[in-house]
């Protein structure tokens, strides 16, 4: 959900409206205007990028959000971007390009787009990092890009998991950020308020804009935010309680391209409904792991096949021995 689409699809729906209502209903008070503080100031160092999964663990507790320091290989990062940029101009020369008044560009449903993609899923030491927030079983609930654009505007601060309509103790939603080139504060680095995943209710509501505030009209630099720079190829983990929005591409010249992979805990609901969303051929050439956290493996009693906590076959997309009506044999009926 962070820096998600909150403008119209080519289905004609109007996601600003929905966004905006949903992202505001739970945090209702008056935005600070600049230069004011909300919550407690953050305390101590911020994360910087590291492969230490301890060290990952405690900034993510600690800030809200972690480092993975060369989470991908420049291959890898380079054949990602290729197909970000390719595909995002294919979709734009078919008509069916996602348009947003941040003038950004974006992707959905990754996962049909080529199959570079699955490289940032099943990663070694983010898959730790996520069960560490969300526990086991946890679920990919969308893959999309944004590739903030020069002279794209920043997005309003909001919560990820702001849609569960309360404060949540542990959070129910984390994401993940593979940034393919240098996130920097020229080039629309992410802006997070470090620490903001432990504020109460009404601190968040005073910084709170939501993803449906219109373009421009939000804060460039938001008071107690700072910019999510790094270098390309660190994969930034964050917290769904935490405040956080696109940063403003001041540039004239340079772009900011992240692949987002957001995940949620096992019983909530996807973003993106994998079943409606893949096709049977693409579902059955997925890593059988990969399609566990689509939601082919339950939790505990959810998500079973025909009974409650039983597992579906990942070797098929889909069950081929269904129970249907039965009746004892000599008996008849409708």
């Amino acid at each position: 959900m962070s820096e998600a689409l909150v403008s119209k699809s080519q289905t004609g729906i109007d996601l600003t409206r929905i966004s905006q209502h949903a992202a505001n209903k739970p945090f209702i008070g008056a935005p600070v205007t600049a230069g004011q503080a909300a919550g407690p100031a953050f305390d101590g160092p911020l994360p910087a990028p590291t492969r230490d999964v301890d060290q990952l663990k405690a900034d993510f507790d600690r800030a809200g959000y972690c480092l993975i320091a060369e989470a991908i290989d420049e291959p890898t990062r380079a054949a990602l971007l290729d197909r970000v940029v390719e595909q995002y101009e294919g979709e734009r020369e078919a008509g069916i390009a996602l348009e947003t008044e941040q003038r950004d560009a974006r992707l959905t449903n990754l996962l049909m787009k080529g199959k570079i993609f699955q490289s940032v899923l099943l990663h070694p030491i983010a898959d730790q990092i996520l069960s560490h927030a969300l526990g086991e079983g946890f679920l990919l609930s969308t893959l999309g890009s944004v590739r903030t654009l020069p002279g794209s505007f920043s997005q309003g601060l909001h919560v990820d998991q702001s849609y569960i309509g309360f404060p949540t103790p542990v959070p129910m939603v984390v994401n993940t950020v593979w940034m393919l080139e240098d996130f920097t504060e020229d080039n629309g680095a992410t802006r997070i308020v470090p620490g903001s995943h432990r504020w109460d209710p009404a601190s968040v509501a005073q910084l709170h804009e939501g993803v449906g505030l219109h373009a421009g009209t939000g804060l460039e630099n938001p008071p107690q935010t700072v910019g999510a720079v790094a270098p390309a190829r660190t994969c930034m983990v964050f917290d769904g309680r935490l405040l956080h929005g696109t940063g403003r591409n001041r540039s004239s010249d340079r772009t900011r391209t992240g692949v987002f992979a957001y995940y949620g805990r096992g019983y909530l609901r996807q973003f993106e409904n994998p079943f409606l969303s893949i096709d049977d051929e693409t579902m059955m050439s997925l890593d059988p792991e990969i399609r566990a956290q689509l939601g082919y493996r339950p939790w505990f009693f959810l998500g079973g096949s025909q009974i409650p906590g039983n597992p579906a076959p990942l070797d098929q997309v889909r069950p081929t021995r269904l129970t249907g009506v039965l009746r004892p044999r000599g008996r008849s009926g409708h």
